[in-house]
């Protein structure tokens, strides 16, 4: 029987990155697959895997790797091969992990249910005698048909009618809403906009913190009402009331002025319930008159001049005031739209990096300088310096000094790029960081024959 070599860590990141590597070749991954952590970064992480390749992870035994190859990224012939697989632990190795998410309460993608319910589909699965695994289709599937959906918001148990009435689904149809309303299981999760009778109003304004805070923001809410969450106790349910349509300007600044003067450290109820309604939005302003809108770009409540930034029509000179804002989030918002010059985008990269709220950062944008990349090289915040091995022509003399940097999160950056030198990446190979080694063994960059010595080191 053989053993595994006894490798030091810096050979095992080393496996890790290649294990990883885009460009290993079916050989270099079928020496690698000897190696279990290397294995399963292997099958997590390479899409189409060779069925040479697949066939010799299968033979681990290892249900992990089963269970990371039976994914949407290889072959429909892997996963025939794992489903006709003799051995149960890699034929259900992805059933299981469904069956055990389902146990614990975790959402379960729609597609891996409907492969776990089996020939009656998601269907089936939701009008299973089993409530547990109704509600876990009730909490997943956003595009079941509306008839069944109804047929879920009526079952007999409360878990099944809470799961199809929250998220991820759209509002409950409205004539379901008085019902919904009435009950205990669902009233939380239709608060926030289904049409509220005298009764449910009572309720829900004798109801939990979760309940009052959902309630504050239904455009339905009397008026009494509202003045009368706008007093809470809680300062969610007040932050809430915040974002209502009907409450008058000068009211709403007020109340948030409130908030701020109560506020004792960075860590009481009062700054949380403010972070959370920062990463809210008025769902109703994007949809007002322009100049409405205009209004609320200096506004004191950071969602509400974010929302107004977001809006597409603003005038060109609006624009380039918003460049300087005081709210570095408006800056970064407005940066996002297709116009925004390449000097104005490098500034607020300089000054603020990429802005976390961004799908795509500004280094990104089309309108970003070339030779910016180059400049942000010798920035002082190192993470800044992260961002200069984001320019795809960088010259292999600034990944160099990139490489040689004294923070191993931009020496990582320099080992990720495509251009970065051979010399330079044997370097990184033998960096004291982990980061760095695997990023630098992960570069298609690195050739075959380097690959395969760095296996023979590893005595594969």
């Amino acid at each position: 029987m053989s053993t595994m070599p006894i490798m030091d860590d810096g050979l095992l990141h080393v496996l890790d990155g290649l294990a990883a590597n885009p460009a290993a070749p079916p050989d270099v991954l079928l020496r690698l697959a000897a190696v279990p952590r290397a294995a399963k970064e292997m099958a997590w992480r390479q899409p189409n895997l060779p069925s040479t390749v697949v066939e010799r992870l299968l033979i681990t035994g290892d249900s992990t790797v089963a269970l990371a190859l039976d994914s949407p990224q290889q072959s429909d012939a892997t996963r025939q091969r794992i489903a006709e697989h003799p051995d149960a632990c890699i034929r259900d190795a992805r059933s299981r992990f469904v069956d055990h998410s389902i146990g614990v309460g975790n959402r379960v993608r729609p597609d891996d249910l409907a492969a776990y319910a089996g020939p009656g589909g998601l269907v089936g699965l939701a009008r299973h005698e089993d409530p547990v695994l109704r509600a876990a289709v009730a909490g997943t599937w956003e595009a079941m048909p509306v008839a069944l959906r109804r047929e879920l918001l009526a079952d007999p148990d409360p878990r099944v009618r809470k799961a199809a009435a929250g998220y991820p689904h759209p509002s409950a149809p409205a004539d379901l809403h008085a019902v919904l309303l009435a009950d205990e299981a669902t009233r939380a999760e239709v608060a926030s906009y289904a049409t509220l009778t005298e009764e449910a109003v009572r309720e829900c304004l004798t109801g939990d913190e979760e309940l009052r805070g959902a309630v504050a923001v239904n455009p339905t809410l009397p008026q009494p009402a509202r003045d009368r969450l706008a007093q809470d106790p809680s300062p969610y349910v007040r932050s809430r009331v915040l974002l209502r349509q009907d409450l008058p300007e000068d009211h709403r600044r007020r109340l948030h002025a409130a908030l701020l003067a109560e506020r004792e450290d960075v860590f009481d109820e009062v700054t949380f319930a403010l972070a959370l309604l920062d990463e809210d939005e008025p769902s109703w302003l994007p949809s007002r008159p322009l100049a409405e809108r205009l209004d609320h770009l200096d506004s004191p409540i950071p969602c509400f001049r974010r929302c107004a930034a977001r809006s597409t029509d603003l005038p060109a000179d609006v624009v380039r005031r918003l460049y300087t804002h005081d709210d570095v989030r408006v800056r970064h918002i407005v940066a996002g739209r297709a116009d925004t010059p390449g000097d104005v985008l490098e500034r607020l990269v300089h000054e603020h990096g990429e802005g976390l709220k961004h799908r795509w950062g500004h280094t990104e944008h089309s309108n970003f300088p070339p030779e910016a990349f180059v400049r942000l090289a010798t920035a002082e915040d190192s993470s800044r310096r992260v961002l200069a091995a984001k320019g795809p022509d960088l010259p292999a003399d600034v990944i160099a000094i990139l490489a040689r940097d004294t923070e191993a999160h931009v020496r990582a950056a320099a080992a990720r790029h495509r251009r970065v030198p051979v010399r330079v990446l044997e370097s990184l190979l033998i960096d004291d960081s982990p980061e760095v080694v695997e990023a630098a063994a992960a570069n298609p960059v690195l050739p075959a024959d380097r690959m395969h010595a760095l296996l023979d080191q590893a005595g594969l």
